[in-house]
């Protein structure tokens, strides 16, 4: 015990206004029995009283605890909901990129099919327009060595 402690015990007994039996005096072995057992049911009484407002005080700090541990929990739950509503937000958002990217690459893909079609046509046409130019220029040299009014 803290000498403060002591002291206030002391200041609440009130060993000075204790009411002694006229007959017990500080010589007699008595004195020290009654003295010290009103102390100790004086003491037991004010730590009692005291360990009550303790325990009243140690309830209440209970009840804060349990309190805050109520609203962490809860506001833990409400944490993992928001958590689990942006990770389901993120996931629709990821679906709806490749849905709309797959639609993309479609797109392109035809696109480059109709490009490699054209392009193929191209190629055809300018191979028959490749044969037309040798075919007249083939006959371009025929006439000019069959007809006299071109040679000289």
């Amino acid at each position: 015990m803290q000498p403060t402690e002591i002291a206030e015990i002391q200041n609440h007994l009130n060993v000075g206004s204790i009411q002694l039996n006229p007959f017990i005096t500080t010589t007699n072995p008595l004195f020290h029995f009654y003295v010290n057992h009103n102390i100790h049911q004086d003491m037991t009484t004010y730590l009692r009283n005291n360990n009550s407002t303790s325990d009243e005080a140690d309830e209440q700090k209970l009840c804060i605890i349990n309190e805050r541990k109520q609203r962490r929990i809860i506001s833990n739950r409400e944490s993992a909901r928001r958590s689990r509503m942006r990770k389901q937000r993120h996931l629709d958002e990821l679906w709806s990129q490749v849905v709309q990217l797959r639609n993309e690459n479609r797109q392109l893909i035809n696109k480059l099919n109709h490009i490699c079609e054209v392009y193929n046509d191209v190629l055809q046409e300018n191979a028959q327009l490749k044969e037309e130019t040798y075919g007249l220029r083939q006959m371009v040299t025929d006439m000019k060595l069959g007809s006299p009014s071109y040679s000289r």
